[in-house]
């Protein structure tokens, strides 16, 4: 499966004789490619079991056996002394946690969060179709919006209707889609609402999830004709996208990618309230973050989101974000134009 036998190598390089991941943490599905209703994925160094509730259907897995999941789970665990057990401390609960002490009791617990971090964020070939075939939905979403633009009249209606779009492509929402108008886009994280679209900026956020892989972009409209001001900062910041886009090499720092859009966007940089941006994968925020403590470089088969943004409160807001792929040189993922397109 997905990258378990390099996992269980760094596992014993580690010295960690046991990994447990449960049923809500991508990492189980990232291993087993299912998302359970309920179970735990036990990994050894050489082993791995799925334990899965009997309400599931049984999957047939290389290289992980699957048992059902009982009452007295820990009473399944092979009678072996375990000194060092991995868990994800970003996805257990505090009763699991509790549980594998009782198991465990002299074992030391370490979280194993950013090792699998890591792991996952050099994509595999497969896993760059399913997220190229994710932003081709979106594209393709973005294209009927433009079309049908003028027969919505609310945030709602309109993030109703890319649902739809994205669901009729065999897809699903990968997050929940932000459509701002006017001064709501000068909210980042807006919680699109019944407000009237109105005349100004339309900023539209939402990705496709195909097969479990995200896509994100954010695009703006605009209502009207726009002033020679917001032209301008519009421009502004598409240049500073692109130019950021344009200096991405192998190794180059993550955090000086971060640092250089800052630089570039002068006096508008304290505008700028959120990091440049994320991973994206099985999850729409995932490792790489690209941000100004980012230790990370780029390296090859990385996926991940280029979003300035800039935000004036109570006026306006502007981001513009692509799901961008490097394998030594860039390739933007999601290709929908980036010139304002007036409405």
């Amino acid at each position: 499966m997905m990258k378990l036998k390099l996992f269980q190598d760094w596992l014993k390089r580690e010295g960690i004789g046991l990994a447990v991941l449960t049923h809500s943490d991508y990492n189980l599905t990232y291993f087993t490619g299912i998302k359970p209703s309920a179970g735990c994925l036990s990994v050894r160094p050489g082993q791995a079991t799925l334990f899965l509730s009997p309400l599931d259907q049984k999957p047939v897995l290389k290289g992980i056996t699957v048992q059902k999941l009982e009452q007295n789970w820990g009473k399944q665990q092979h009678n072996v002394q375990i000194k060092k057990v991995g868990i994800d401390k970003s996805n257990i609960t505090l009763q699991f946690y509790e549980q594998l002490k009782k198991i465990y009791p002299r074992a030391k617990f370490v979280d194993i969060a950013e090792g699998l971090a890591r792991l996952r964020m050099i994509k595999t070939q497969i896993e760059l179709i399913k997220l190229a075939q994710a932003c081709q939905i979106t594209d393709n979403v973005f294209r009927s919006v433009v079309k049908n633009l003028k027969t919505m009249k609310t945030e709602q209606d309109l993030a109703r209707f890319i649902q739809k779009k994205i669901e009729e492509q065999g897809a699903e929402l990968a997050f929940p889609t932000i459509v701002a108008s006017g001064k709501n886009s000068a909210v980042p994280h807006h919680i699109t609402s019944d407000q009237m679209i109105k005349s100004g900026f339309l900023l539209l956020d939402f990705g496709a999830k195909h097969k479990g892989y995200c896509s994100d972009m954010t695009r703006m409209l605009y209502l009207g004709k726009p002033t020679k001001l917001e032209l301008q900062t519009y421009n502004l910041l598409l240049t500073v996208q692109q130019k950021i886009i344009s200096q991405i090499k192998l190794n180059k720092s993550l955090a000086e990618l971060n640092r250089l859009a800052r630089k570039k966007l002068g006096k508008y940089s304290s505008y700028f309230i959120h990091s440049l941006g994320h991973g994206v994968g099985l999850e729409i925020h995932e490792a790489p973050k690209i941000s100004a403590d980012s230790k990370e470089k780029m390296l090859k088969n990385m996926v991940f989101t280029i979003e300035p943004g800039l935000y004036f409160p109570g006026q306006f807001g502007i981001r513009i974000e692509d799901t961008v792929r490097f394998d030594g040189t860039v390739k933007v993922l999601t290709k929908s134009t980036t010139k304002l397109i007036c409405v």
